[in-house]
């Protein structure tokens, strides 16, 4: 028994055929046959069996496969761990990540980086949440940076940060009536029907006070807002397939608040694009509001609504990971936080 003869019943089982699996493999299919012969020979079972055609494993084969595949895993672990002691070889990390974290988190975790591994390519793509899961779970990617996966079993998420949810409104569109009136001492902004209108300008002119005022202060949280206090002004909402459209959502459900929907997308960049253009309120990640300074957009959280999500590093459970995989994970958790908590 050698390693070929488990690869061969690993692609026999797979592409059940044994033509096929001679193709693949680039070898003859007589060659194969006799191969297969050989090892059955030697284990004694049968491995497989043809069926309308196609060869299937029988239950000896089956078990045969799955220590197969093991095997093979570790062998390739092994491999690769032996590589690193015995060269600097140059490393592949392919890292997932959706565009609006990539652009706002990714440039001081690669300096830093960089500065200690020049030997390693760092591939990045920049997918929505379930396309990047899909590649993670196809070993398309080594890591993510996203929400949890849900498969424990398999997978490792790292908590980095807890992430909550901001709206970002354009000078253009606030339409509140007299708002020093109506602050309170935690910087919330709540409707009043009594009170009387105030000019563009003044609102304008409010809203830079309101964040002015709060960096000046010391306050790390972002200033409230009460939702039904915006029930005329246009909004963008992410589609519902996107994470954040589906918490958007359900903020609104929860404060019993029913948006004047003016748009939707499935990008969070071009929400906050649109947002600046003064086409609507977008609800965006809490990042936006930490590395984002704009004199046109302000940012505010809904007063009534304080659940986070998990912002986590992923990656698969119980395989090697080499010193630049190690490396790129131990700066993301020291940065992230960090860039989450910058005022």
């Amino acid at each position: 028994m050698n390693w070929n003869q488990l690869q061969y019943v690993i692609t026999i089982a797979e592409e059940k055929s044994i033509t096929k699996a001679a193709q693949k493999l680039y070898i003859s299919q007589p060659s194969l046959s006799l191969s297969i012969q050989a090892l059955e020979k030697e284990t004694g079972v049968p491995l497989f069996e043809r069926s309308r055609g196609e060869m299937k494993l029988t239950y000896a084969g089956s078990l045969f496969y799955e220590w197969a595949v093991s095997t093979l895993h570790s062998h390739t672990q092994l491999e690769w761990k032996l590589g690193d002691i015995a060269s600097g070889s140059r490393k592949l990390i392919r890292l997932g990540l959706s565009p609006h974290r990539s652009e706002r988190l990714l440039v001081p975790v690669l300096e830093r980086f960089y500065s200690m591994y020049e030997n390693c390519d760092i591939q990045i793509i920049e997918q929505p949440t379930y396309i990047l899961r899909q590649m993670l779970e196809a070993d398309q990617l080594d890591l993510i940076l996203d929400i949890s996966s849900p498969d424990t079993i398999n997978f490792e998420s790292e908590l980095l940060v807890k992430e909550s949810f901001v709206l970002a409104i354009p000078d253009s569109l606030c339409p509140f009536s007299d708002p020093p009136a109506h602050l309170s001492s935690s910087a919330t902004l709540v409707s009043d029907s009594q009170a009387e209108s105030v000019s563009e300008t003044s609102n304008r002119n409010f809203f830079r006070n309101i964040v002015k005022s709060k960096k000046e202060d010391g306050i790390s949280a972002t200033p409230q807002i009460h939702l039904p206090a915006l029930s005329a002004v246009p909004f963008i909402l992410l589609s519902e397939d996107h994470d954040l459209g589906k918490i958007s959502r359900k903020i609104c459900e929860t404060a019993a608040f029913h948006p004047n929907i003016r748009c939707i997308c499935t990008s969070s960049n071009t929400a906050f694009s649109l947002a600046r253009r003064g086409m609507g309120i977008a609800f965006l990640p809490e990042i936006y509001a930490r590395t984002t300074s704009f004199p046109d957009i302000h940012f505010f959280t809904p007063d009534h609504f304080h659940d986070t999500r998990d912002i986590c590093a992923v990656y698969r459970k119980n395989i090697y990971h080499h010193a630049q995989f190690q490396a790129l994970l131990a700066l993301l958790r020291e940065i992230v936080p960090a860039i989450y908590r910058a005022a």
